[in-house]
Formats: structure tokens, sequence, C-alpha cells
């Protein structure tokens, strides 16, 4: 089956992407982006998002696209999508002309990996950014990040668990901060559980197309396979798929889902997915703006508030209720108020970001 036909396939769900959790997660959010004294301003709502490569079925982008349009189904607001061909400097050229053109909130899918981003949202202060992955001192940027090493950690931990050669593998789209904050969660959660293992860890750097580019990434897997390494979890966008599918075809192994559930599709090498429900964020974000409210510019969430989760895959047929058992319990300790996970997390992997 080719790329293309696994693309257009593989993403079968029980329920439509743009469905969410239970009411109390949309409360608990809206609640997140209330925390401080609310600010209404008179900047025109008038939002619009730019996407940096294809919004494939199941990939990251279409996350995103599925909380824009979950925002317009509640508010008959239209959000106005550009699509771009991978490039950074176009992007942030399509970028400065949406501000120019009064476009505000304009939402930047890709902004981690632009360096210059800030400076050009500081020349238009009355337009509203909201960055995705990345914060910054900027008052009208309104910086939504993860905690992803949380939910890596989990991942990492249950890596240590089923490796049988104690040698694992971490493949990235690009080697940046917020992609190195999963590296960091997922190397202290196999440290934790198997202080025997390894970690190597390869990344894609292809610039702006390294989050498409399933090509590199099946090479990386191959790569790292031949060396023994027989758990790899993947944070790499849709180039994801080049490792999921390489340990699917070789028929040894396991790997992990990322950003949503992969376990439908692939029953028997995956072990769990990190869901990471920018869905969500991004509507309660959305939601809140067009109140025309700005409670400062920098909103953080993680699996306290379930936008970051791990979905164990309960058709795999090597996990045993043990390891079930384990993931739940590392879920519930990261929700503790006072986690020592999170204290390891905070130390060693926070700097990162």
């Amino acid at each position: 089956m080719s790329v293309t036909d696994l693309g257009q396939k593989r993403f079968r769900f029980t329920t439509p992407f743009f469905q969410f959790s239970p009411s109390a997660l949309i409360t608990i959010l809206f609640w997140a982006f209330t925390t401080s004294i609310a600010l209404a301003t008179n900047v025109p709502f008038k939002p619009v998002v730019l996407f940096q490569g294809e919004v494939q079925p199941g990939s990251y982008l279409h996350l995103i696209d599925s909380g824009i349009h979950r925002f317009e189904q509640s508010t008959g607001i239209s959000v106005k999508r550009i699509q771009l061909k991978p490039s950074n400097t176009g992007y942030l050229a399509e970028l400065e002309r949406a501000a120019q053109e009064g476009y505000s909130p304009v939402i930047v899918q890709d902004s981690n990996a632009i360096s210059s981003f800030p400076e050009v949202a500081k020349q238009y202060p009355s337009v509203r950014f909201i960055s995705l992955d990345v914060a910054y001192h900027v008052p009208n940027i309104l910086g939504i990040t993860f905690n992803h090493a949380e939910g890596a950690y989990i991942i990492g931990y249950l890596s240590g668990l089923k490796t049988k050669t104690n040698k694992v593998g971490f493949i990235g789209g690009i080697d940046v901060p917020v992609i190195n904050h999963f590296r960091c969660g997922y190397q202290l959660g196999v440290k934790d559980a198997n202080p025997k293992a390894s970690v190597t860890s390869r990344f894609i750097n292809n610039g702006a197309y390294s989050w498409d580019d399933i090509d590199t990434a099946t090479k990386l897997a191959k790569q790292l396979l031949n060396q023994d390494i027989d758990v790899i979890f993947p944070v790499a966008g849709y180039a994801s798929l080049g490792v999921v599918d390489t340990i699917k075809k070789q028929g040894h192994g396991y790997s992990f889902g990322i950003d949503f559930d992969y376990s439908h599709d692939y029953p028997n090498t995956t072990l769990a997915s990190l869901e990471k429900k920018v869905d969500v964020a991004i509507y309660a974000a959305l939601m809140q703006l067009n109140k025309g409210i700005w409670t400062g510019n920098h909103k953080q969430f993680g699996v306290k508030q379930n936008v970051i989760s791990v979905s164990i895959n309960q058709n795999n047929p090597d996990l045993t209720p043990s390891d079930k058992e384990k993931v739940n319990q590392l879920l519930v300790e990261l929700k503790g108020k006072s986690s020592i996970i999170s204290q390891k997390i905070d130390q060693h992997c926070t700097s990162l970001l």
C-alpha cells in the first residue's frame, strides 16, 4: 500500500476529530484562559490561520483545523485558512501580509522554527497572534504551550519496560527546544523504568519540510532498527508515519502514536499514543478572543488539563495487565498536586522551553 493510500485510509475514528472530550474539559480550559483579570480590547475579530504544508488527515495540522472547525460551528464565524508550501521565508512573508490586511488573531502554527516571528509581531502591536508551542515576552502574542515531557515520560517508561535489547530510539522532526522537551521527558521515563536502557536520538532536520518528510523518517527508522533498537518514539508530525509503517512492515519492534491514537491501524506494533489535544486548546483560545478577552500572553496545558494524555493500545497482545495498570498509575500521579515526576520534569526539562 502506498503512503498516499495510507494517508487516505488509515485514520478511521469512531468519532469525528471535531468532537471533543466531555464538556467539563472545555470548562476547565475556559477557566485556565480566564484565571487572570480579563481585559476587554477593541481589536477587530478577523481570524486567520497559516498552515505550513498540507492539512493531511490525521496530521497535527488536521487537529488544529478541527479545533477551528468546532469554533466555526459554535459561533458561525468563519476563519480564513491560508495553506502554504513548506518555506519559513514564505511563511513569514505571508504572516506579515495577514497582519497588514487587518487579520486578528493570526494563528501561527509553525512559530517554533521561525526565530524572527516575534520581531514581526512587535511591528503590529494592535494585531493579536496565537503562537502554538512557543511563548514569547511580547504583549500581543498569546503563546499556547504544552507540557509534552509529561506525556513523553509515560511513553519512555513503557519503552523501558518493553525493550528486549535495552536499546530504544527517538526520532524528532527538527532539533528545536519544543521537540527536545519531548525527548527529555522520554529519556527520564526510560531511565526510571530501566536503568540499563540507552536512548539513541535522530532528527529529520529537513527545514520546514521535516514534518512531512516520510522518506527520511523511514530511513532513520531502518537505521535504528539495524542497530538492534527495538522501540522507537517518533515526534515528527505527519512524517512519523515513516517510523510506525516501517516497524509494522518489518514485523518486529514497537513504536508509538503521536498527537492522536494510532492503535486502530497499528494494533500489534504500537504500544500507546501520546495525544496532544491542540484542537481543544485552539477552540478555547478562539472562543475567549472572540469575546474580546486577553488574559495574559502564555497558557500552558498538560496532563492535569487532559490536553496531554497517553492512550494505551488495548489491542496490542504484548501489553500485560501490569503494563496497562502502570500507565494509568502514572497518569493519576501526574494529575496530583505534589507529583515527584512533575518535579523531576521541571528540574530537567523546563529549561528547554
